[in-house]
């Protein structure tokens, strides 16, 4: 048989691996869009209750899985930063269509938008994040030299002046966007007045616009690895790198397999939201984790792509991940709620509670970007996550 004859065959076995998340994703989303399974879950005990409930997490958690690998055959393909700005685009089309159904259709809501914000803030930036930085520091340790001292060159380290960019946006814009609301003077409750929000809109999708053109042009250097920071690659693992990349799906078809999952699992995770509810009430939780669990479970695609890339010694790629999805998040959900909330004539809160703001002053004060990842940085984040989490349950 010749290599050519081999490659045919195993490609359509990779293409079944690749497609199956998916089948079972849509099979999972057709049983609750299409029959009376949600309704006959809903009148069951509260063990049956969560017993779906840990069912139809592990669905989309199986497919954010297959979302996350089909991200990184695109990263593969097309290169950094683009790969994760396919990811970050996706999701955030996706995410800002489920807000403005809600907004449209729903009941009104005046603080959907922020909650759905800061959960989105507080989980990539001090949950995920975390988990990614200690990985990071565990799988590239500093070396000791001969002489007993620290190897530092050797530690896990992003592109600094890339992580910079991204603390100035994200801390500049949360704090516009979630906290100085509570201090306006134009309005009573917690939000511009209308020619302050216009400005804030314009300014948002500006700043946004500036910071893509220059993450894909003259800057693009910025947001890709420090190649000399990075592990060399042995022949071994350089020859199985180029077997991958020849036996892959072309550009196309992982690229339609990786917008299609994320539909998919954000489907069906809104589609869950009801269920959610129902296990948290019975369990006598407070209502808002419901919209935690919601946000986590849409942001584990890009949360399992980030682990990925920590895992395969990418420091830059799982922040470009992770970053770049909150980024697009305040910046492009502000101008877009503040737009149907004019059109419906619905009241937009942006402002924090008092709590949530100290906790996310904290959280980016712990954004500030280290040279050298020890560890130490990635487990406090994940400090104040958990103390965000125990907030929600108290």
């Amino acid at each position: 048989m010749t290599d050519q004859e081999s490659q045919t065959l195993v490609n359509p076995g990779l293409k079944v691996s690749q497609l199956s998340p998916l089948l079972i994703g849509v099979a999972a989303l057709a049983a609750i869009e299409f029959s009376d399974l949600m309704t006959w879950l809903l009148g069951q005990t509260t063990v049956t209750v969560l017993t779906g409930l840990a069912l139809l997490s592990g669905i989309v958690l199986v497919l954010s899985k297959g979302v996350a690998d089909q991200a990184d055959r695109v990263a593969e393909l097309i290169g950094q930063p683009f790969g994760t700005l396919v990811l970050t685009a996706a999701v955030m089309t996706i995410e800002l269509a489920l807000v403005a159904s809600t907004m449209l259709t729903g009941e009104a809501n005046p603080t959907l938008a922020r909650d759905s914000m800061f959960s989105v803030v507080m989980i990539a930036l001090t949950g995920i994040s975390g988990l990614c930085n200690v990985i990071s520091a565990l799988r590239q340790r500093g070396q000791i030299t001969s002489s007993g001292h620290l190897d530092s060159s050797q530690m896990a380290s992003p592109n600094l002046l890339g992580a910079l960019t991204y603390f100035d946006l994200i801390s500049t814009m949360c704090v516009l966007a979630l906290i100085i609301p509570n201090f306006s003077r134009s309005t009573s409750e917690a939000n511009f007045s209308e020619p302050v929000n216009v400005v804030l809109s314009i300014v948002a999708i500006g700043v946004y616009v500036v910071f893509i053109s220059g993450q894909v042009g003259g800057y693009r250097e910025l947001y890709t690895e420090v190649q000399e920071l990075r592990p060399e690659l042995t022949l071994g693992d350089a020859a199985a790198e180029h077997d991958e990349t020849e036996s892959g799906s072309p550009l196309w078809l992982s690229s339609t397999l990786l917008v299609l999952g994320l539909l998919v699992v954000c489907l069906i995770a809104e589609s869950m939201g009801q269920l959610i509810e129902t296990g948290i009430t019975d369990l006598g939780l407070p209502s808002s984790l419901a919209g935690v669990i919601v946000a986590t479970l849409i942001l584990a695609p890009e949360a399992l792509n980030a682990i990925q890339a920590a895992s395969h010694g990418e420091v830059q790629r799982s922040i470009n991940t992770l970053y770049g999805s909150v980024v697009a998040t305040v910046s492009l959900t502000v101008p877009a709620v503040l737009i149907l909330g004019e059109i419906t004539g619905t009241d937009v809160i942006l402002g924090l509670e008092p709590l949530e703001m100290v906790l996310l002053g904290l959280t980016l004060f712990m954004l500030n970007p280290h040279v050298r990842l020890t560890g130490i940085e990635g487990m406090m984040k994940l400090v104040v996550f958990l103390f965000w989490i125990v907030l929600q349950v108290a």
